[in-house]
């Protein structure tokens, strides 16, 4: 059945049905074509991926596919250096981006996830505790939700991707986080194999 015919028998609702009901089918449908957007996405990457023989293409491929997927202000994929800096290496918003050193006092999520290995969830980012006192500058870049995912290699963190939307935009879901946990990786077994083919 198509999302059109789906969408249909949502509309055509039995007499007596409860209003709750129809709205509950529709949030499921829509939930639905979210997953399915989602597993496309995959596909995408992992096709294009697999042509690509440069990790900095590769990030690039993830970072565009991303940001096309969730209609995103950013999407960006830091990678860490021999120094243990923190570097953006592709960005959605700005492609010929690369290999630019940035302060990590200034992204206290990516932070975090550089140094924890663990995923950060914001929903909101004007009543999260972790950026308490970033008010302003998130104001000001007009942010409103943000997922922070680890990249890892042999269980050591080597990078993150940030992706955040715009104030006006639907903040992430937890299947959305989800969904770039598995995109990292994807990320990090192309960038593995990129290194491997390189070292032949």
């Amino acid at each position: 059945m198509s999302s059109t015919e789906l969408e249909q028998v949502a509309t055509e609702r039995p007499s007596g049905e409860a209003p709750d009901a129809t709205a509950n089918l529709r949030k499921r449908i829509a939930e639905l074509e979210g997953e399915r957007d989602r597993l496309m996405a995959v596909v995408d990457i992992l096709i294009e991926i697999s042509g690509a023989s440069h990790f900095v293409d590769i990030l690039r491929i993830v970072t565009h596919r991303l940001g096309q997927t969730f209609g995103l202000d950013r999407c960006s994929i830091y990678l860490i250096d021999d120094q243990r800096d923190a570097r953006v290496m592709a960005s959605s918003d700005e492609p010929g981006l690369t290999n630019l050193r940035v302060d990590l006092e200034r992204y206290p999520e990516l932070k975090h996830v550089l140094e924890s290995g663990e995923t950060v969830f914001i929903p909101d980012v004007h009543v999260d505790p972790v950026l308490r006192g970033m008010g302003a500058v998130l104001a000001l870049r007009n942010v409103r939700s943000i997922v922070v995912v680890p990249i890892q290699w042999r269980s050591a963190v080597i990078g993150a991707i940030l992706l955040r939307t715009e104030r006006g935009a639907a903040p992430f879901s937890e299947h959305d986080v989800h969904f770039c946990q598995a995109i990292a990786a994807l990320t990090a077994n192309a960038l593995r194999n990129a290194h491997r083919a390189k070292g032949k």
